[in-house]
């Protein structure tokens, strides 16, 4: 009976009146502030408008917001003067109200993160000083209700990555009242978004919307099926280190840590959230590569009994995109930004190092602007996001 409920359960779609985002610090008595730690480099990444000089010394870095940290706004941080620069609405620019002294108290800037389909919902992001560097939170959470067995059952899910999502595998979090006395015990009402929840024996998986008004429940399928991964690389290369994050259309987080090994799955399509892979060349230098991926497209299917054999990062490609719209005249500015694309999949971060064990130092993309013979008006250095 529990499974026709369920499946019952998953074929209505979630009803977002029934769940509302609450922007507060705390949820349950705890904090559910996740700040992350901006990276910080010496060149951009994307290119600074020529009007927008920061003082010498300045370092530079993003935040990832949305599904997949797509949305990417910049960073600019001074750690001698304490002048932070935040592009908040993402237009590439620095305007005055963007642009900050900070202090210890955390600054606060309304954004608004663009959740694909589900729309754009606007939310709170703090600022603050980490160290010699600093780190963002987005504010909130959101409340409603979920079916299970038939009977609804509160629920809330809080970000754990500072996205501003509220549907990453291994990182957000659902809490759930079991027991219906309106409270939430952090401890056994509260798990990890990906893991498999039991309740009464039955192992359930729970699925957000990204914008955390809406979820699903369902059981976890019990037929399985193997995934052999296979990572396309140059000849004599090797694979050192792999991390590749795949996640059900049902919510499940399976990671994949060995190339070309069959690893037992339950059923059903999957698609790759991300990936960390770090190959060693014929000079013995280690590259480690991220891959970040927005998309919501499950494409990679397991099905009972059978082995699939799924070609990760293949067919990479460059592609280029600018503002300058119609034109531009000689002498303005415009930015440019490249992004390398494998198998659907976005490089965030390149490092190369000259051993396993070192630090890498971090791999940044030339962009040059030529004019017919080849002669070069114009070049920038940009990192990867």
């Amino acid at each position: 009976m529990l499974l026709i409920l369920l499946a019952a359960a998953l074929a209505a779609p979630p009803d977002p009146a029934a769940w509302k985002f609450v922007d507060e610090t705390t949820f349950a008595g705890r904090s559910v502030l996740t700040f992350r730690t901006v990276e910080l480099a010496d060149a951009p990444t994307r290119p600074l408008h020529a009007a927008d000089k920061p003082p010498a010394g300045a370092k530079f870095g993003s935040a990832g917001l949305g599904p997949g940290g797509r949305q990417r706004l910049g960073v600019v941080w001074h750690a001698g003067t304490s002048t932070l620069w935040f592009d908040a609405d993402g237009d590439g620019r620095f305007a005055p109200a963007e642009r900050h002294t900070l202090a210890e108290k955390p600054i606060e800037t309304k954004v608004a993160i663009s959740f694909g389909d589900a729309g754009t919902q606007t939310r709170t992001v703090l600022i603050r000083k980490r160290g010699e560097g600093v780190a963002w939170a987005v504010r909130g959470y959101t409340v409603g209700t979920v079916t299970v067995g038939g009977k609804p059952v509160a629920a809330a899910l809080t970000d754990g990555d500072g996205d501003g999502c509220f549907d990453s595998p291994g990182a957000d979090r659902v809490w759930l009242d079991w027991d219906g006395d309106g409270k939430f015990d952090p401890l056994t009402e509260q798990f990890p978004l990906g893991n498999a929840i039991s309740a009464g024996g039955t192992a359930l998986l729970v699925r957000p919307r990204p914008d955390g008004l809406g979820a699903r429940v369902r059981e976890r399928p019990s037929e399985t099926g193997t995934l052999r991964v296979l990572v396309p690389r140059l000849p004599k290369s090797e694979v050192v280190e792999l991390s590749a994050n795949y996640v059900s259309e049902f919510g499940e987080l399976v990671v994949v840590r060995a190339e070309d090994k069959p690893q037992k799955l339950p059923t059903g399509k999957y698609r790759v959230d991300s990936v960390q892979l770090a190959l060693s060349d014929v000079d013995g230098k280690v590259w480690r590569y991220t891959f970040s991926s927005g998309a919501r497209t499950h494409d990679v299917e397991i099905s009972k009994g059978k082995e699939t054999v799924h070609r990760l990062l293949g067919d990479p490609k460059v592609t280029v995109s600018f503002d300058a719209g119609t034109g531009v005249a000689a002498g303005e500015s415009f930015v440019v930004q490249a992004d390398v694309v494998a198998s659907g999949l976005y490089l965030t971060k390149c490092e190369v190092a000259t051993k396993f064990s070192e630090y890498g130092r971090e791999v940044c993309a030339e962009i040059k602007l030529t004019e017919p013979g080849s002669v070069t008006l114009d070049r920038c250095e940009s990192g990867f996001h």
